[in-house]
This record gives C-alpha cells, structure tokens and sequence, in this order.
C-alpha cells in the first residue's frame, strides 16, 4: 500500500508555504489541474523490466503572481510487465507502481491566460514498499476555453525521476517519461478594472481614478502628465519644470524661458552676441551686435555718412558722421566738396591767385583729418578743343592743384592726380560749358578701409 501519510506530508508543506503568502496576491485565481496520460521507463534496467504504462495525477496551484505559482501534486505511475531481469538471481519484478507527492513551482512565461508552462517539484516517491525521494518535471500548453477563463486544456510532457538507495537490488535510478493531456480548472477571472477609462488597469495604474498614459515607472504609470509651471511643456520633458517657458527642439532648453543675458532686448536664441548689448538687426549673423563703426567715430555705418573717415553727429544725414565741415569744405560720400571753385588761367594750367585761399584751407583740412590716406585729384575738362588737349589740360590743371597743396604743407604720398579730359562731362553739351571745366576731390584709402574706386564715367551724347 502506498505510503500516503509521507505523501500528504509532502504535499501539505508546499500548500501551507503558498497560503503564507497567498495574501498579498488574492486577485489571481486558484486553480487545480488533472493530468492523464502514457508512461515508459527510460533507464536502465527498467526500460526493459517495465512496458508502457498509464500515468495520472491531480495537482493545485496558488499563484504568486501571473507569470509564477507555487504548485502541490499527487499522481501515480503504473507499469506494465515487461522482460525478465537479465540477472537470474533477480525474480521477475511484475507490474512498477509509483505513487508520488511534490511540492514546486509553476512557471507561465507569458504571464497571460493560456500559453506555456512549466513546472517542477521535489518530494516523495514510493515503489513498493519503500519510500524515496522523487523528483518531477513538467512542461506543456494551455489553451483557455469558456468565456468566463475557467478551463485549461493542452497537451503535456512530464519527468519524474525516483531515487533509489544504494543498497537495494536495483540500485540504479528510475526515470520515467509521461504524454498525455492536461485540463485545468478555476474560479472566475475577475474583470481587470479601469475606473478613468485611459486603458491602464486598476492593478497596474498608480493614479486609478484620474485618466492619464502608460508609462514605464511604476510609480507614474496611469498618472496624468504633469506641467507645473502651466507653459503647455510637460514636466517630463521640460527642462525648467518650475518655470514657465516655450517649447523647443532643444532637450536643454525645452520649456525654459527665452534668456538675454545682454539684456538688449533681443533673446540670446537670436542674438548672435548674446554677451555683448547691441541692435536689432534683420541679419541674423549681426542681430542682437553692436552696430559696426568701422571709422571709430561713434556713428554706426548704418548711419554714418562717411563710415570709412572718422566725423562728427549731425542732424543732416548727409554730413552726419562725416569730419566736421569748414565754412567752405564738407565730406559727403567719400568726395570733398568745396564752396568756392578752383580757377584757372585761360587755357592754362595755372591756379589764379585767388583760388590760392580755398586751396589753402583744403591743404588745412586734409592735415586734419589724419584718417584720410589717399586722395584722388581729378582734373576735367569741357566739350571744346580736341580730346587730346583736353586730356592734357585736366591732366596738368590736376597736377597743379596737387603741387599748390604740397606747397600748403599735405603730404605727397597723400596726394595722386588723374586726368579725365571731356570723358566725364557733367553737363552733356558740345559748347564750352565753365561747370565741365573743373577739379574734384574723393577719397580713395582711408585708415580702415580699402581703396574707393572712382565713379563711373558719363556717356558723353554725341
């Protein structure tokens, strides 16, 4: 007879160790399993002392969780005949029997209704008349049926293995395999909860009762996103939570305030001197710069007149920033304009003495305004004569006026002359016109800036 005092002992210790912590998991329902199936020994040499048999068992499973359950089971293992022993000393053995009680584990790798299993548990075996330990393993497929989740049914493969003491007269193992089916049979499934409808569970939604999303923390999932500083940023994706700001594709700085460290009006994410107090420009590569003064004059190129020689502020646009004007000599767009003009003799290249004084006070001007390196001394004439006395007339008038500015103390490096002849006439007329007859004056290099060129010459109508 089996020895099912052992058995139950066995089999009650792992049930009283599940209820211990049973508690703490009493959503998920208890279930009991039944399994049937055929049997053969696998080992040596029972393999051929034993035929096929039938095998079944009944077990109970308290889950710890829905992927793991701790399981008690009894089954027994029946034997048919099979070969006599090879040993002649050793009678004929007849049927195998085995009854068996475990105490383990249950494992569903899916944690879901259905799906894979495996389980393995230790306890007692008795063959005959003795009792041993025993060993058994298990794995196979649920397949849920009913449509309240209350039966499993699916095929299974078990191991039980039965250790055998060293002095018996079969000292070897037992090892036997199991086919066959399993069902399975529970309480109800309970309804998994959702009382704020945003499709996290009640078990698994820290907020519960107000809707939020799903996230990865335990501690957040089910919550709504949190924007404390009310900038439409959520918390956990803004860098600057407790303040409010704008949205951006910066990690950094997504949700933080618009800086200005220069406090100039213009945000340091588009200003490009955001150190530095400048302007608002419409270029970005100077927006939020101090506006360029390339003469040092204090009057920004945007607004100086003549940026590249270092003036004074005026109201008049035209002169503002320009060097301050004599009564008779002012600066307008790198050209000197005189009040009074230059006379020569009649077809001469000689200055009249009383052109003597605004040539004078030119040589003056230029001595004070050291940013002026070079200047372009331009002699014109009119439409009358021919073209090559003409040009040669301007070419000499211009040099006469640089030599007369030498003599009033410029230096001659600061001085070039240029002849144009009647190719830049300003007043288009073939009559001898005094306008076209002229010397001007322009600033071709100064202290910070390249050469100017020269404008243009005027078509001359024919």
């Amino acid at each position: 007879m089996p020895d099912w005092k052992s058995i139950s002992l066995s089999v009650l210790s792992g049930l009283v160790l599940t209820t211990a912590v049973r508690s703490s998991h009493a959503d998920e329902p208890l279930r009991a399993r039944a399994t049937l199936g055929v049997s053969h020994a696998v080992g040596a040499p029972q393999y051929r002392e034993f035929g096929f048999g039938g095998a079944g068992s009944a077990s109970l499973e308290l889950p710890l969780g829905r992927a793991l359950g701790i399981e008690g089971k009894i089954g027994g293992i029946l034997l048919a005949e099979g070969a006599a022993p090879r040993d002649p000393a050793l009678a004929k053995p007849g049927t195998g029997t085995v009854f068996f009680g475990t105490a383990g584990l249950r494992v569903h790798p899916f944690a879901a209704p259905g799906g894979p299993w495996t389980s393995a548990g230790f306890g007692v075996a008795q063959t005959g008349s003795r009792t041993r330990p025993g060993v058994d393993v298990a794995l196979g497929w649920d397949f849920r049926v009913g449509s309240e989740g209350r039966w499993d049914v699916g095929p299974f493969a078990g191991y039980t293995l039965v250790i055998q003491p060293d002095d018996t007269l079969r000292p070897n193992d037992a090892h036997i395999v199991s086919l066959g089916i399993q069902v399975g049979l529970g309480a109800r499934e309970r309804a998994r909860g959702d009382r704020d409808g945003d499709t996290v569970f009640d078990d698994e939604d820290a907020c519960p009762d107000v809707p939020g999303i799903r996230t990865g923390d335990p501690k957040t999932n089910g919550c709504p996103r949190g924007d404390r500083d009310n900038d439409t940023v959520f918390d956990d994706e803004d860098a600057c939570p407790d303040v409010p700001g704008r949205r951006t594709d910066d990690p950094k700085t997504n949700g933080c305030p618009r800086g200005d460290r220069d406090n100039d009006t213009v945000f340091d994410d588009e200003d490009a001197c955001p150190d530095v107090p400048g302007v608002r420009s419409a270029d970005p590569s100077t927006n939020g710069c101090p506006p360029k003064d390339r003469d040092q004059d204090g009057v920004p190129d945007t607004e100086d007149a003549c940026p590249d020689v270092a003036g004074v502020r005026t109201q008049d646009p035209s002169t503002n920033g320009c060097p301050p004007a004599s009564e008779s000599i002012r600066v307008e767009n790198d050209r000197i304009l005189l009040d009074e003009v230059i006379l020569f003799d009649l077809n001469s290249p000689r200055v009249r003495h009383a052109s003597w004084g605004i040539v004078r006070k030119l040589a003056e001007f230029i001595n004070a305004t050291p940013d002026i390196l070079s200047i372009s001394i331009e002699g014109h004439a009119d439409a009358t004569g021919t073209e090559r006395h003409n040009l040669v007339l301007s070419r000499e008038r211009a040099e006469s006026v640089r030599r007369l500015l030498v003599r009033f103390g410029v230096d001659q490096s600061r001085l070039e002359a240029e002849a144009f002849g009647r190719s830049r006439l300003k007043v288009q007329t073939k009559r001898a016109e005094a306008a076209n007859r002229r010397v001007e004056f322009w600033i071709t290099r100064t202290r910070t800036a390249p050469s100017v060129q020269s404008p243009a010459p005027a078509q001359e109508t024919p």
